[in-house]
């Protein structure tokens, strides 16, 4: 290769710590190589054997050898190049870039085998254009990321379970106008979104995280024309109006500005590195050439830590709520003792009142109550002539507790009254019935707790406070294991307390913050295996399942997340507030039972909050296998 290129230098630059002199490719080199406005370089892991992806808005979109002959071309005339390889592969990837004359963007499949490119997917928005577009790879998919003239962001799935899809929208989000080009850290999961003239804006690629944006900023009334990034975390932007190549490091957030002679005015980057060498290929608008340049870099990968958290996989989700924002909060499954194939999903709206499901996810019921927070369930009551279930919720509206009567046969609820507290701003909620004496749990945003003991003598349920205390901050969730009379519940910024209801003994704080669940501590639950009882907390704040043996001095199993079904367009679940869950069979589909989840962020695509559902016998396989890992 060395004999075959005749480099001649005109160009020098600063590299990070020693001189390098970037090359113009010569005149003895084909136009792919010389001119293509989008060029980088792709090489098999473990191999000498490099190749080279060119796009030129005039010829199309080629892959060359390592002497820069085409081996495959495609004749669409095209801007834009970004290159993921496949997930568990080294000689085949995608290239997305955008057709200039049609408006689409292409997904073309690169394989250094045969060796090819193929278009394997073509597509283009309604009623709007594209302006930028970026891939991203995880460990078993692919994702695209575009943004079009009306400064809407949109992440599509594109590849997933060893074949390209047709992409399948996941999420939208505004970005704002003036965007010129984008690009994933994949390390950090970060869409990394180049505004004209104010810099490079950061968002996270979780889907389920709230959309928030971080600037690294430039100085200002520059055109920040392009960014690339290499799959090791290396971050380059560059603007044509100035001769400055600026290298970004996300772990330690340092923007490295190195200067570039006079006579270069670059219009796009692409990098690649080698080990501790980081190559950029940059178009110089005022040649119109490709100028290369390599450097020695004292800037070690960004590798990002291992964080391997098992995810269990929703079968379904309720229809959203009808308001957008926090609204949707917390579940309870009332199980149908006639039928338990029909059981039914109780859910507050905290903007409108009760909601329940069918096991499909389809709405039965809609009750507007008020502002209803934490609901409940306890069973087979003897109230106005007859034996029914009983829901209670935490009534933010009337500062109460609202009760339902649930039909045995039908899972039909029906208002009955709602029991004034002297509470502020009543929050969470749970129930118990201990030596048939049905008690409601209630606490306050203030941290007071109460205990309101039922009676059923009546039309009307009565509710008499019997009990209060507090706690140091905020509490919410809260569940009773009735047969052994204990009731945990979350201290959101803190952790777990056991109260031993049947004691005179104050609370015991039992389960602090740890590694694997940060703040807030909200939704908990109770599920038996085998005899056994584990708590199941949602930790808000890293999306994450918390499981706890409570019989085995509350010891700690793991974490898993909920992720995404993308076949069956079912999103994960994030910044969880409630759940529920039960071990009871729920008919021959259900054999363990169900945990269900709300989900702050419900998209794919972007809607109102829901709730998700499990099948418990997910949960069970999972807690067994902590159980034997022991």
């Amino acid at each position: 290769m060395a004999s075959y290129i005749k480099f001649f230098y005109t160009l020098c630059i600063l590299s990070f710590v020693l001189l390098i002199t970037p090359h113009c490719l010569s005149a003895e080199q084909n136009n792919w190589a010389k001119s293509s406005q989008f060029f980088t370089k792709i090489a098999k892991s473990n191999s000498n054997t490099h190749y080279f992806l060119a796009i030129n808005e005039s010829q199309g979109i080629a892959l060359l050898d390592e002497n820069y002959q085409a081996l495959s071309i495609i004749s669409r005339n095209a801007e834009h190049l970004d290159f993921r390889w496949l997930p568990s592969q080294n000689s085949e990837g995608i290239i997305a870039t955008l057709d200039v004359d049609s408006g689409e963007i292409l997904l073309i499949s690169v394989n250094l085998n045969t060796p090819l490119l193929t278009i394997k997917q073509q597509f283009k928005p309604l009623m709007t254009s594209f302006e930028a577009m970026c891939l991203q790879r995880s460990r078993s998919q692919i994702d695209l990321f575009t943004v079009d003239s009306q400064g809407i962001a949109t992440h599509y799935n594109v590849y997933n379970k060893s074949r390209l899809l047709a992409p399948i929208e996941i999420n939208q989000f505004a970005v704002g106008p003036n965007i010129n080009a984008c690009a994933v850290d994949d390390q950090q999961q970060t869409l990394l979104i180049a505004e004209e003239n104010i810099g490079v804006w950061q968002y996270s690629t979780d889907p389920e995280h709230e959309v928030v944006r971080e600037l690294i900023a430039l100085p200002q009334g520059l055109e920040v024309e392009y960014i690339d990034t290499t799959s090791e975390g290396d971050i380059a932007i560059v603007s044509p109006d100035v001769n400055t190549f600026w290298y970004y490091h996300s772990r330690n957030q340092t923007l490295i500005e190195k200067p570039l002679p006079k006579d270069i005015s670059p219009k796009t980057i692409q990098l690649y590195r080698n080990g501790d060498k980081l190559q950029a290929f940059m178009f110089d608008d005022k040649s119109s050439s490709i100028i290369a340049s390599q450097w020695h870099t004292i800037m070690p990968p960004v590798l990002h830590e291992t964080d391997v958290i098992e995810s269990l996989t929703p079968f379904a989700q309720t229809q959203p709520v009808n308001a957008y924002g926090d609204a949707a909060d917390d579940p309870a499954i009332w199980v149908n003792s006639e039928n338990s194939a029909q059981s039914i999903i109780f859910t507050t709206d905290k903007k409108f009142g009760l909601n329940t499901y069918d096991l499909t996810g389809k709405r039965k019921q809609s009750i507007p109550i008020g502002r209803i927070n934490n609901i409940d369930i306890r069973y087979d009551i003897h109230f106005a002539g007859k034996r029914v279930d009983i829901a209670a919720a935490s009534n933010r509206t009337t500062n109460s507790i609202s009760l339902f009567t649930i039909d045995k046969a039908t899972g039909h609820a029906t208002f009955i009254n709602d029991i004034k507290t002297d509470l502020t701003d009543p929050y969470g909620l749970c129930m118990s019935n201990i030596n048939e004496q049905i008690s409601v749990w209630i606490n306050d945003t203030d941290g007071r707790f109460q205990q309101y003991q039922l009676s059923f003598d009546s039309p009307m349920i009565k509710g008499k406070k019997v009990m209060e205390w507090r706690v140091p901050s905020q509490p919410e969730g809260c569940v009773v294991d009735d047969k052994t009379a204990r009731l945990f519940y979350g201290e959101e910024a803190t952790g777990i307390w056991l109260k031993h209801i049947d004691s005179t003994q104050s609370s015991e704080f039992i389960i602090g913050l740890h590694n694997g669940v940060k703040a807030d501590i909200e939704g908990m639950g109770l599920y038996t295996v085998a005899s056994n009882h584990y708590l199941i907390v949602s930790s808000q704040g890293n999306n994450r399942y918390a499981v706890y043996a409570i019989d085995q001095n509350n010891s700690f199993l793991g974490v898993f997340r909920i992720s995404a079904d993308l076949n069956n367009r079912i999103d994960g679940a994030s910044e969880t507030d409630g759940l529920a869950v039960t071990s009871v069979a729920l008919g021959s589909q259900h054999p363990d039972g169900l945990l269900v989840v709300q989900d702050g962020h419900n998209v794919m695509p972007k809607r109102p909050q829901n709730f998700k559902f499990v099948d418990g016998s997910l949960l069970k396989k999972w807690i067994n296998s902590k159980v034997a890992a022991q």
